[in-house]
């Protein structure tokens, strides 16, 4: 009797959960994972004989079952109390602080320092380059995880880089973000550096440039929002973690105007209507763009091409005011010739910005490969 008074209960549970996914209206969009949900199949007889319907309809379910967002923080909240120390790629680190887990594909690194390799040997000539390589935060904060948590070697990794780019100028602002780790660096769940932690990168890039920079208290900082949760939230949503600020600096004497590939512009470094959606990282020049042309009144008269990943947007704002113009490539989406960009652009630097963990997976590098 126990036993099936066990069973009904499930059943019931379960029937609640598909009428209320049925009853309620279906989501386009889950702010918690940050994409588009499954929408119902459309039905026919040829699909669901060949099976493809049920499986759009399992994905569907999947997508839109009542509670959802509830119960995936559930899950993570029972596997931390469980003691399991991470999930979905994802290590639960001291003080809230959510750290991506670093796994290298040492294959498709050794191809993207080739692919840069032969972009240098190209043009270095030509040009004044910087490569900028981010750190992760359990590089700077080095006890963030328990000892026993094994991952990659991303100092290694990053001394490897050093070493290959001994030709010009390599800047790796661990030892720089080191000096400030009291401070507010990278943000609690998300897998970036804070506008704060990127002006330390900025700071260190500026002395091997030999630039004349402001203090971080000579801009004017507005914490812009109190309510971001991250891309390392989305993987693993736990019910108690703590929302992230996001501290933006201006330079009140700045005038800048940002130009997408679409030929849209927008006068301002900082898109503030992001900051009601969920990526609230885009505040800072909207997010991923193919290509961006940065125009300010630095006076410098000089031009820069910047090869980059998400981890410039919040280093960008800074650059911006040593260069008249900064057009900035995201070789994830840019398809247009390089080579001729080169040529028509008249650039003074070339500048390379990637975070380590970009650097050894991302799979658009060979688009530099002039071998």
């Amino acid at each position: 009797m126990k036993n099936k008074i066990i069973v009904f209960g499930f059943v019931m549970i379960l029937l609640s959960f598909f009428t209320a996914t049925v009853l309620l209206e279906d989501r386009d969009y889950s702010e918690m994972e940050n994409r588009y949900l499954t929408q119902k199949p459309e039905f026919t007889w040829k699909s669901l004989l060949s099976g493809e319907y049920m499986d759009q309809f399992e994905k569907y379910m999947a997508d839109q079952i009542a509670g959802k967002d509830g119960l995936v923080s559930l899950k993570t909240d029972v596997e931390l109390l469980l003691q399991r120390q991470g999930t979905g790629g994802v290590y639960f680190g001291k003080k809230g602080q959510y750290v991506k887990d670093y796994q290298p594909d040492e294959e498709t690194y050794e191809q993207n320092l080739g692919f840069l390799r032969s972009f240098v040997d190209t043009y270095k000539e030509q040009y004044r380059m910087a490569f900028v390589l981010a750190p992760n935060v359990q590089s700077v904060y080095t006890d963030v995880l328990p000892a026993d948590i094994v991952m990659g070697d991303a100092d290694a990794d990053r001394e490897k880089a050093k070493k290959q780019f001994s030709d010009i100028i390599f800047v790796d602002p661990t030892e720089k973000l080191q000096e400030h780790k009291k401070e507010y660096l990278y943000f609690k769940t998300d897998h970036h550096w804070t506008m704060r932690g990127a002006y330390y990168g900025y700071q260190a890039l500026a002395e091997e440039m030999k630039w004349d920079t402001m203090k971080l208290s000579d801009y004017d900082m507005e914490i812009c929002s109190d309510s971001f949760y991250g891309s390392l939230y989305s993987k693993a949503p736990l019910s108690w973690a703590k929302k992230d600020k996001i501290e933006a600096f201006y330079n009140v004497l700045g005038k800048y105007r940002v130009t997408f590939e679409d030929g849209s512009h927008i006068n301002s470094l900082f898109l503030s209507s992001n900051l009601y959606g969920k990526d609230k990282y885009t505040y800072f020049l909207d997010g991923n763009h193919a290509f961006c042309k940065i125009q300010s009144n630095a006076g410098t008269k000089k031009k820069a091409l910047v090869f980059k990943d998400s981890y410039s947007h919040v280093l960008l704002p800074f650059l911006a005011d040593q260069y008249d113009q900064i057009d900035v490539v995201d070789l994830r989406y840019y398809r247009n010739d390089i080579e001729e960009l080169l040529k028509e652009g008249g650039y003074d630097d070339i500048l390379f910005i990637y975070n380590i963990d970009f650097l050894t997976s991302d799979e658009n590098f060979i688009w530099l490969d002039f071998k």
